[in-house]
């Protein structure tokens, strides 16, 4: 058993500490050397918090479209990158679809992890819009 604070509640700690801290103290090139680690930070601090989850629900995703049970999430990858590359997904194919929507939930994901915030803008914007 782990003491507290975890792993994630320390990250979040430091950074709130270099935000509030540090930050306001430094000149422009520090500041975004400092707004860089701080944004590693975040993002190891969303791993953390997800866990193996979003590798493992990708490699379901992609082992379904592809057929290809026991493949690796790196392997399963590959496959569907060259199946774009033949042509898998162009207009007319079967697969279309279905490989779009793979794309954009792998890409959304990705973008949850790294820069969520994007994710909040786009979603303003179009019901906005």
């Amino acid at each position: 058993m782990r003491d507290q604070p975890t792993g994630e509640q320390l990250l979040a700690c430091a950074r709130r500490a270099l935000k509030d801290k540090l930050l306001p103290a430094l000149d422009a090139d520090q500041r975004y050397t400092l707004l860089m680690v701080m944004n590693a930070m975040s993002i190891a601090e969303r791993q953390l918090h997800e866990g193996e989850a979003p590798a493992q629900r990708e490699l379901e995703e992609l082992q379904a479209l592809l057929g290809s049970v026991g493949a690796s999430l790196a392997d399963a990858n590959r496959e569907f990158a060259k199946r774009l590359r033949e042509g898998a997904a162009d207009p007319g194919q079967p697969a279309r679809a279905a490989m779009f929507a793979q794309l954009r939930r792998t890409a959304v994901g990705r973008l949850r992890e790294s820069n969520p915030k994007l994710l909040k803008d786009q979603t303003g914007a179009k019901a906005a819009g």
